[in-house]
């Protein structure tokens, strides 16, 4: 019997204590599900909104916008002097700004005469150029038939102009047409230019040597051949009887014949007798 109610009041303990402990594991489970919504709850009330505040924010300009700025806004009746933020003095005055006085008479006068110089200076350089293109014009070689030419070195025909028929060149030993005369001279002789012309060229031929070609004007050109010491250039102006260089040693072209001034003269590019025109 006293086994019996040992057991029995055990079990009761057991019971009890399984009660007690289910018990207080509820509590604390409602606790702590109490506890978590109310720090969600909190949670949810300090998150801040950024979409709405930026919206917010955009109003505010919006309408900050639209409203003027009183300050700037002036009618009849507003006085800019309590304005603070304008700087201005109603007594204040400039020096001697009652003296100064917007002469527009006295400038419509100034301006016609700038007009006049001016107009005066766009007069003038027409003047002027028409001036260069006279001067241009009389500086101009202008050569005529008729005109004369000077001999360009002193000195005997080796080989006569001839386009009617061919004479023979001795050095070449063969006979050819010859557009030009070939005058013998001495070697380091002067040659002169034999009318007005302008230097055209200045170029070197293997037949010729150093050469010029002058324009003499109206379509006619002498070439100088056998030169040497040059004294000119291309575009340079020269007067009849102007040096233009000195005699030099043959090519082989004419060795046999020895050293000359070849002397050529053309109208419009065809080959003329220069002899026709010499002096």
């Amino acid at each position: 019997m006293n086994k019996r109610k040992k057991r029995s009041g055990l079990q009761k303990e057991k019971v009890s204590v399984i009660a007690a402990s289910v018990f207080v594991l509820s509590a604390l489970t409602l606790t702590g599900v109490y506890m978590a919504a109310q720090k969600d709850s909190n949670k949810e009330e300090n998150r801040i909104d950024f979409a709405q505040l930026e919206q917010q924010q955009n109003k505010a300009e919006t309408k900050d916008e639209l409203v003027a700025d009183g300050r700037f806004t002036r009618d009849e009746n507003t006085d800019l002097s309590q304005n603070n933020d304008m700087d201005v003095d109603p007594n204040y005055m400039e020096v001697n700004s009652g003296e100064v006085k917007n002469d527009r008479a006295s400038l419509a006068m100034q301006e016609p005469e700038e007009t006049t110089q001016k107009e005066t200076e766009i007069v003038a350089k027409p003047q002027e150029v028409e001036t260069q293109e006279a001067q241009v014009v009389a500086n101009t070689p202008s050569f005529h038939a008729e005109d004369k030419l000077q001999w360009p070195v002193a000195g005997e025909v080796l080989l006569d102009y001839s386009m009617d028929k061919a004479i023979y060149f001795s050095t070449m030993q063969q006979y050819r047409y010859n557009p030009s005369v070939v005058i013998a001279a001495k070697e380091g002789d002067t040659i002169t230019a034999a009318a007005d012309a302008t230097v055209k060229k200045i170029y070197h031929d293997a037949q010729t040597g150093d050469s010029i070609l002058f324009d003499l004007g109206n379509g006619y050109e002498l070439t100088y051949g056998q030169l040497t010491d040059i004294t000119l250039k291309e575009g340079q102006q020269v007067k009849a009887g102007d040096t233009i260089g000195k005699v030099a040693k043959p090519t082989i072209f004419y060795s046999v014949e020895g050293s000359n001034v070849y002397f050529k003269m053309t109208k419009d590019g065809e080959p003329v007798n220069p002899l026709e025109n010499m002096e």
